[in-house]
């Protein structure tokens, strides 16, 4: 990760936490970090661990994708490639590729 893209990264971490009226310490306490650490990292000083990014993505109601990539996109990637569709789906069994079309069409009704 660049300093361009940590920077980015604290700066949605603190607008959302600032837009929700917490303060630095407060919000520190809330993720179970300390006021420095959660300064630093909101300073673009510190890295945040993967536990501590999934804390504040839970604690502000924004995705991981937001926090670090300032996306937004909760939707799957859809497998496009046919030759890679394909040599997935020879690693399952019958049942299970039932399984999975059955799902699917559940999933479809639902959408609906």
């Amino acid at each position: 990760m660049t300093k361009n893209q940590l920077k980015a990264m604290a700066n949605r971490i603190k607008e959302r936490r600032a837009a929700l009226g917490y303060t630095q310490a407060e919000f520190s306490e809330k993720i179970e970090i300390s006021a420095s650490s959660y300064t630093k990292i909101e300073n673009a000083f510190q890295k945040p661990s993967l536990d501590t990014v999934v804390r504040i993505s839970e604690e502000l109601g924004i995705s991981i994708d937001y926090i670090v990539r300032g996306t937004d996109n909760a939707e799957p990637k859809i497998v496009n490639d046919t030759e890679k569709l394909s040599s997935l789906l020879e690693f399952l069994d019958s049942e299970k590729l039932r399984y999975i079309g059955d799902l699917a069409n559940r999933l479809a009704k639902i959408k609906g």
